[in-house]
């Protein structure tokens, strides 16, 4: 797993604190992030996702998943592209 990065929903979670695992800005975040959003903006970024079902460990009752990404990025640049990626995808809806 040493070359893959874990990324996880909350990362973008706009109701998340910093503290509470969001990574990145209250800009870039949006409500209710789901596993597909970023299986999906990581497979557009060519990052070869892969799902599991494993849970946040700060949200170890909620079962929402990760996803594994190829380290071709630093982990906050890759976070970033997806966050870019499904807020361009909500706002064409």
């Amino acid at each position: 797993m040493r070359d893959k990065w874990v990324i996880w929903p909350i990362y973008f979670d706009l109701d998340a604190s910093r503290m509470n695992g969001r990574k990145i800005s209250k800009e870039m975040a949006f409500k209710n992030p789901s596993i597909d959003e970023i299986f999906n903006a990581a497979k557009k970024l060519g990052l070869n996702p892969v799902k599991e079902n494993k849970a946040y460990p700060g949200r170890w009752w909620r079962k929402e998943g990760r996803v594994l990404v190829e380290k071709k990025f630093s982990k906050m640049e890759t976070i970033r592209k997806i966050a870019e990626i499904i807020k361009q995808s909500k706002s064409s809806i």
